[in-house]
C-alpha cells in the first residue's frame, strides 16, 4: 500500500494540530505537584500527632462514660 505526499502532508498537518490542542489544556499554574503531595489529599490516614490526640480524647471519653457510670451505681435509688 502506497501513500501519496499530499496523504503525508494531511496526517502531519493534523498531528500538530492535535498535538497543540493538548498542549493547551495543560494547566498553567505553574510547576507541577509532586507524586507524594497529589497522593496525600486521597490518604486518610492520620499523622502521629493527629493519631496521639485521637487515642488521648478516645481515653477521655471512656474515662468520663466510666465515670458517669460509677455515679449513677453509687446514687440512692428513690422509689
Amino acid at each position: 500500500m502506497k501513500i501519496s505526499q499530499p496523504a503525508y502532508g494531511l496526517m502531519a498537518v493534523l498531528s500538530v494540530i492535535l498535538l497543540s490542542g493538548c498542549a493547551s489544556s495543560l494547566p498553567d499554574q505553574g510547576p507541577l505537584q509532586r507524586f507524594s503531595d497529589a497522593i496525600r489529599s486521597y490518604d486518610n490516614t492520620l499523622t502521629k500527632s493527629e493519631r496521639d490526640a485521637a487515642i488521648s480524647e478516645l481515653k477521655d471519653d471512656k474515662d468520663r462514660q466510666q465515670a458517669q457510670v460509677e455515679q449513677v451505681k453509687s446514687a440512692p435509688k428513690t422509689n
